[in-house]
């Protein structure tokens, strides 16, 4: 089995270097200027257990590869740019496994729309990438991940990737209805746009933080979904709150905070924050909190600004909050 990283940024290299350190064959997908590092110099990945200099193959394009039966790709990009990676891969492959290592909630229907077998994860793993070649996996063990076929299911090919991530250091789960566990995960994501724009986390920002996620548990109780929430993952899971052999004291800044730092002029609010607006406009209400935070964090990427746009108290004022 081959492993296809595409989007190979932050998560996609911790993934990938992890599985490559560890005997998988990888190939990584991503932007011109990393891949030509990573080319040149290796992939450079900093963990708390060591750093290792890793030489993966490394291309900018699906188009460059030649694809195997026994292939398999790892979605690692941003949603705002799922379709678009879709489009180039289908155009060079008609039929190849995806497993969706991204957040949101959107992903794997837009891959079901182009590919025939899905896989949707949820996925824990604090990742830094600020500079190009370079990637800090922050945590030993490197992150955990909750896997299943999209929509619903299990099965052989399911069972053989997670024993390889295994292999690599990281913790997995397998359950046959996944879009709980992801709709979850989307939950502890509003707060990325709020780390963005204050540049600011924990109880300095709390009450932004709460106010987004009642509004999104109101929206869902209204359109009847179900999400799994940390509790109880950690309930049914508690071999993820053991402590943690190492973790690397580097700036965690979300993967929206880190876009804003490389004015890459896009974030993924729209699949996060945006997905709570657009089910409650499909529903005939409003969701003025995270609205709010999707269009602040969207016009702070259009124009480049970095990361602490408004403080916390100016925040809570914009959003009629009590601070």
């Amino acid at each position: 089995m081959r492993l296809i990283i595409y989007g190979a940024g932050g998560i996609g290299c911790v993934v990938g270097g992890h599985m490559a350190r560890t005997g998988s064959d990888v190939v990584l997908i991503g932007r011109p200027g990393h891949v030509e590092a990573i080319n040149e110099h290796g992939l450079h990945l900093v963990t708390p257990a060591g750093t290792y200099n890793l030489r993966i193959p490394a291309v900018t394009e699906p188009g460059q590869i030649d694809y195997k039966a026994d292939d398999v790709i790892f979605l690692c990009m941003k949603g705002q740019n799922t379709e678009d990676a879709l489009r180039d891969l289908k155009a060079v492959t008609q039929d190849i496994p995806v497993f969706c290592f991204q957040n949101g909630v959107r992903n794997e229907d837009t891959v079901a729309q182009y590919f025939p077998r899905v896989y949707g994860v949820r996925l824990l793993l604090p990742a830094l990438y600020l500079t190009d070649g370079e990637v800090f996996a922050q945590r030993e063990p490197p992150g955990w991940f909750i896997i299943g076929r999209y929509p619903k299911g299990t099965d052989e090919l399911l069972e053989v990737v997670a024993t390889k991530l295994r292999i690599a250091g990281f913790l997995v789960k397998t359950v046959p209805e996944i879009m709980p566990y992801k709709w979850g995960k989307l939950m502890m994501n509003l707060n990325n746009a709020i780390d963005a724009i204050t540049d600011t986390s924990g109880d300095a920002v709390e009450s932004i933080s709460s106010a987004a996620r009642q509004e999104f548990q109101d929206v869902l109780s209204r359109a009847g979904i179900r999400w799994v929430s940390l509790d109880e993952v950690e309930q049914e899971w508690p071999e993820i709150t053991k402590p943690l052999r190492g973790e690397l004291d580097v700036k965690r800044g979300s993967s929206t905070w880190q876009s804003l730092v490389r004015k890459q002029g896009t974030v993924e609010t729209e699949f996060i924050n945006g997905e709570i607006v657009q089910l409650a406009k499909k529903l005939g209400i409003k969701a003025p909190i995270n609205e709010t935070l999707l269009h602040i964090s969207q016009e702070m990427a259009a124009n480049h600004e970095p990361p602490g746009k408004y403080t916390p108290a100016k925040l809570c004022k914009l959003l009629r909050l009590t601070f």
